[in-house]
């Protein structure tokens, strides 16, 4: 597989990234904390983390969850072998989710949940994306997509300034987000997350998976 230059330049230094404290940080205890209350410390559940970066998510998860079996899907190669490095319990695949086909990988209605934190924009067919991780997941099976959102003007100047930063994006708005999960996703509920005045809009939606 064809190495993401950006974000293994950024595998190392990921942990420390200014964005941590005020963005992915309060995002992972957000997540983590709609993850608790439908699944209790003891549960045996299966969750993907769909462009998991290092596994500071699911590190977090298997200390809360010890008997979870958690997955972590990344296209970069040097963030999935930092992930290994921490924890070997943690099932690490390094897969671009927009091209490949995830079911090699995750087989179908395999997973009670699926997390997305920040990386939906970076993806080309958001469509596709959306229907992978459905595909992913056990009837009524939980979705959780958190991204920053563009929903007005000053969203779209800090979302562009952050843009140059990493990839090329397209930050959904939430009504644009609400169209393109419909067909696969009930929306059990929306959040935001902002720690700051100062922080573009971070949208959360809470999913069931349809039939």
């Amino acid at each position: 597989m064809k190495e993401s230059s950006v974000w293994d330049t950024l595998s190392k230094k990921y942990d420390r990234l200014w964005v941590q404290k005020h963005s992915l940080a309060p995002t992972r205890e957000t997540v983590s904390s709609i993850i608790g209350k439908h699944f209790s410390q003891s549960d045996s559940f299966s969750l993907l983390d769909i462009g998991c970066g290092t596994g500071q998510l699911l590190a977090m998860l298997k200390d809360r969850h010890p008997d979870s079996k958690l997955y972590g899907l990344d296209k970069s190669l040097l963030m999935i072998r930092e992930l290994e490095n921490r924890n070997k319990s943690i099932t690490a695949i390094c897969a671009d989710i927009d091209i490949c086909d995830i079911s090699a990988s995750i087989p179908n209605s395999s997973m009670d949940a699926v997390v997305c934190c920040h990386s939906f924009p970076y993806y080309k067919d958001k469509t596709a994306v959306i229907e992978k991780a459905s595909i992913t997941l056990r009837a009524q099976g939980l979705a959780i997509f958190v991204q920053a959102s563009i929903n007005n003007g000053y969203d779209k100047v800090i979302m562009r300034a952050v843009e140059s930063t990493a990839e090329k994006a397209d930050y959904l708005s939430r009504e644009a987000f609400r169209k393109i999960v419909e067909s696969h996703f009930d929306i059990v509920n929306e959040f935001t997350i902002r720690k700051r005045i100062y922080m573009p809009s971070i949208c959360g939606f809470t999913l069931r998976k349809k039939g």
